[in-house]
């Protein structure tokens, strides 16, 4: 389990409570998954279709975003590590 999904499981749950869903089997129904799906989203083992987390998000009001990571650039690079003078 990676730290993301751990977090992402925690969100998901701390949601489904605050909504009112007071069991997995309820917010499963309501959001048409299985149980074993929410509860393996919950504890950040899930690795199921895309779809169903959809619409296990969808159904708490939550969205997922992907953004591209950034990377340094040579020139962030040089004055992090700047090039010893050869004197």
């Amino acid at each position: 389990m990676g730290a993301i999904t751990r977090k992402l499981g925690q969100q998901i749950k701390e949601r489904r409570k605050a909504l009112g869903y007071q069991s997995q089997q309820a917010l499963a129904d309501e959001a048409g998954v299985l149980r074993k799906r929410i509860s393996e989203m919950e504890t950040g083992r899930y690795t199921g279709r895309i779809t169903d987390l959809q619409r296990v998000l969808a159904t708490l009001g939550l969205e997922m975003e992907f953004r591209v990571k950034s990377r340094p650039t040579l020139d962030d690079l040089d004055v992090l590590f700047p090039a010893e003078d050869d004197e």
